[in-house]
């Protein structure tokens, strides 16, 4: 089961009527991942996004002068809810009368985009029925692509749910990703293509995880390349095996998305200067 959090939702100009429906559908939220909860508390805290009617103009005045910062960026996450959209850094909008699956899914994208928490990432983990599609995930991370692509990377499973795991973390993370679904392949592909990381399997039909990487780091093209070992096996064994095949790497899945964020940083330092889309 993913991680789940709260999240709190801090209506501005929103009429009474309109909150009635607001809580009701965040009433469908309750159980799941992210649970989203209206209060009348307005302090700018973790985990709080704020909804604002564009239609009033005091409700947007109020917030300007509240939450708009003096390089006239937005200091909070914030819906704006109306006919009247309001774009910008940390701005989001949707349609009213409020609509169940609008109002989730855009909670839903501002969690991910300002508050970074996408628990469906667990790499190798089953994504419960909670939990958002990856079409979902993907949707988001290309329509706030801005084209560059901070490094390359090859993902090397034979499993397709963990290769779109891998791969949409790290979209995220500015990266340009080709796949293959086994070492034969991975092969092939390096012999055409220059990555700046790999991420490798063990257990693979034909040429497992180790002949692999062994072959990738004798090879003059691959072998100053990071090959990150992404495994279910635990054992000393399999670790040493790992370690003498050359991997600079080895780790256990499933595995949480901040482990893997802190490896691909470890390899590519450049992201250590980026920021999150």
């Amino acid at each position: 089961m993913a991680d789940t959090r709260e999240f709190k939702v801090f209506p501005i100009g929103i009429s009474e009527n309109d909150i009635q429906i607001l809580k009701r559908i965040l009433r469908v939220s309750t159980g799941s991942v992210r649970n989203y909860v209206l209060t009348d508390e307005e302090k700018s805290v973790p985990n709080k996004l704020y909804l604002v009617n564009s239609d009033n103009d005091k409700a947007v005045s109020y917030w300007v002068k509240k939450y708009l910062g003096s390089d006239k960026l937005p200091t909070v996450a914030t819906v704006f809810a109306g006919k009247r959209k309001i774009n910008g850094a940390r701005l989001y909008n949707l349609k009213m009368p409020f609509l169940a699956s609008q109002v989730i899914s855009t909670f839903d994208t501002v969690t991910i985009k300002e508050m970074n928490f996408i628990p469906e990432l667990t790499i190798g983990e089953v994504m419960d029925e909670t939990a958002l599609s990856h079409s979902f995930l993907e949707n988001i991370i290309d329509r706030n692509s801005n084209g560059k692509n901070l490094f390359k990377a090859l993902v090397v499973d034979d499993s397709q749910p963990v290769r779109k795991q891998l791969e949409i973390e790290l979209k995220l993370l500015g990266a340009e990703v080709e796949a293959a679904f086994d070492g034969k392949k991975a092969i092939e592909l390096c012999r055409d293509n220059d990555y700046d990381i790999i991420f490798l399997d063990v257990v693979m039909p034909g040429m497992d995880g180790y002949k692999v990487c062994k072959f990738l780091k004798k090879n003059t093209q691959t072998k100053h390349t990071p090959v990150i070992m992404l495994t279910g096996k635990s054992s000393p064994f399999d670790k040493v095996k790992g370690t003498l095949s050359g991997c600079d790497s080895y780790l256990i899945k499933p595995l949480k998305r901040e482990q893997f964020e802190n490896i691909a940083r470890k390899y590519i330092p450049d992201l250590n200067e980026t920021q999150r889309m």
